[in-house]
């Protein structure tokens, strides 16, 4: 059986648990520093623990692959990486494991490299960054948004005083010791992105993804996204790249590197439900879903019939050896379909001061996408972006009555922001494909079930259902009791019994919940 390693963001369910799902389903296994040494809301990683047990399992083990993600590598977590106050010079010393992966062992033959670039987030909430964030968020949210704006302007243009203006009244509204320690950090954070480009360069890195959550149009984190790009252009690099996501991105990563293990990629069509939903602006990323769609479909290294994938400034090349489309003719290999809302997207989180989304109208999108998973001829990855942070209940409830029709899923997703659910759903039938052209055999449709079972089971029945009405110290007998009707509708439409079911909040909060089936190789946490 073929090895990779993986080291996540952090150690959720999305990032830690469900990765090693989809290589399972494509018959890979994927070897994971032991969950209790990776980073949680609590704690930050043990990155000498860490660096530790890749140089042991490189030196024990033959991967394929190695993706490695390196905020934890470096900061100890994605959510470290916004709060810790170690020096640049250290976190330097650190990042040289990259240049080290293929010297411990010269038969690695794929190092992936994901790197954060350090979010801005439009509320008060300071779950995730540093503790000023509840009085200066929004302020600095703003702040950002317009220092951005000021340079895009340029000199001389005729809003140059008008925006100027702005930004001293902006930024007169946060502390300075806030705003030099934000920009410090931001700068600390940026320097290091800079250094894997070197990486990449020296060809210690084979595919670098510089990942970008909760990001509006503007911001200084857009700012750093095109900097990091053309630094990239100038050296003439095809293999950096950069787009709205996070949590998802080790699952684009895997497709990846399946895709270009096997040298070729699957005919895709994709379809979007209603028609017009690419136009749709996607919340938190400061884009249309469309966009969206063609940059999470280049990252996943998939090519849709009838054009490139690629958009913008943004530049993407296969990673690995050189990919060849699959053959167009006839039923394409994959038929994606993108669920969107009839008008924009929905959010089944409310939070003050921002536009209650929690109720959108989804009727026409709904027909349509059945329609459409009627019609289809091929194995179907159904992207469910119509809310963010949950499955359209509408959608969900409907499949849930035509078993026929789930049959016919390779992959499906409804979590978190457009982003993680293209990328997580996009790699999920990318294995299942990759199990087909390596005849793994039963077990694929199996991990399959196991998969759909999980993300219906996340997406819909607790985001959409349940997360409105527990508290983040709910126990796990009020879970099993709110979540279990709903755990056997989904079992009965699958044809899918998967067992004795374990659930907890894993982070002592209602953003993530982790159900695990009893097969699972890890650890609940």
């Amino acid at each position: 059986m073929k090895q990779i390693i993986l080291v996540p963001i952090d150690n959720r369910p999305v990032t830690y648990v469900y990765p090693q799902n989809i290589a399972r389903i494509a018959g890979i296994e994927a070897l994971a520093p032991p969950r209790q040494i990776m980073g949680s809301l609590s704690h930050d990683a043990s990155v000498d623990a860490i660096h530790d047990w890749i140089a042991n399992n490189l030196r024990k083990h033959n991967p394929e692959a190695v993706l490695l993600c390196a905020d934890s590598i470096i900061y100890g977590g994605l959510i470290p990486s916004r709060r810790i106050t170690t020096g640049l010079a250290q976190l330097l010393e650190r990042a040289k494991l990259f240049s080290q992966v293929k010297k411990i062992n010269a038969r690695v033959a794929t190092v992936y490299a994901q790197s954060s670039i350090m979010r801005i987030s439009d509320n008060y909430d300071n779950t995730e960054e540093k503790a000023y964030w509840t009085r200066y968020g929004r302020e600095i949210f703003a702040w950002s948004e317009m220092l951005h704006r000021t340079q895009a302007v340029g000199d001389n243009h005729p809003d140059d005083k008008t925006q100027a203006g702005k930004l001293q009244q902006l930024e007169a509204r946060i502390e300075p010791s806030v705003r030099d320690d934000y920009l410090s950090t931001r700068n600390r954070n940026f320097e290091l992105n800079r250094k894997l480009i070197d990486f990449v360069e020296a060809e210690s890195i084979d595919l670098l993804i510089f990942s970008q959550d909760d990001s509006g149009q503007f911001g200084l984190n857009v700012l750093e996204k095109e900097r990091l790009l053309d630094e990239a252009q100038r050296r003439g690099l095809n293999n950096v790249i950069a787009y709205a996501g996070a949590d998802e991105v080790i699952c684009a990563m895997l497709s990846r590197y399946l895709l270009a293990s096997l040298k070729k990629t699957p005919s895709v069509k994709v379809s979007f439900s209603p028609a017009t939903g690419a136009s749709i602006t996607s919340l938190y990323e400061g884009q249309t879903i469309g966009e969206s769609v063609q940059k999470q479909l280049a990252a996943a290294g998939l090519v849709a019939a009838g054009g490139s994938p690629l958009t913008g400034n943004d530049h993407v090349a296969a990673a690995g050896s050189p990919l060849t489309e699959g053959n167009g003719a006839g039923s394409p290999d994959l038929h994606i379909i993108i669920h969107t809302g009839d008008e924009r997207q929905g959010d089944h989180i409310w939070l003050p001061d921002h536009l209650d989304l929690r109720s959108v109208n989804t009727r026409n999108a709904v027909e349509s996408t059945l329609k459409l998973l009627e019609s289809s001829t091929s194995p179907v990855i159904l992207c469910d972006v119509a809310y963010a942070n949950g499955s359209d209940p509408a959608l969900v409830e409907a499949l849930l009555e035509k078993p026929g029709l789930l049959e016919k899923l390779w992959g499906y997703a409804g979590w978190n922001t457009t982003g993680n659910t293209l990328g997580s759903a996009f790699a999920t039938g990318v294995a299942r494909w990759y199990a087909e052209q390596t005849n793994v055999g039963p077990q694929a449709t199996k991990a399959l079930k196991d998969a759909l079972f999980v993300r219906l089971a996340d997406d819909w029945a607790f985001q959409t259902n349940v997360r409105s009405h527990i508290a983040n110290n709910a126990s796990t007998d009020q879970l099993h009791q709110l979540m279990s009707p709903l755990l056997t509708k989904i079992s009965n439409a699958l044809g899918h019994q998967p067992g004795p079911i374990q659930m907890r909040l894993p982070w002592q909060r209602t953003f993530e919940v982790e159900i695990k089936l009893p097969d699972s190789l890890m650890p609940i946490l």
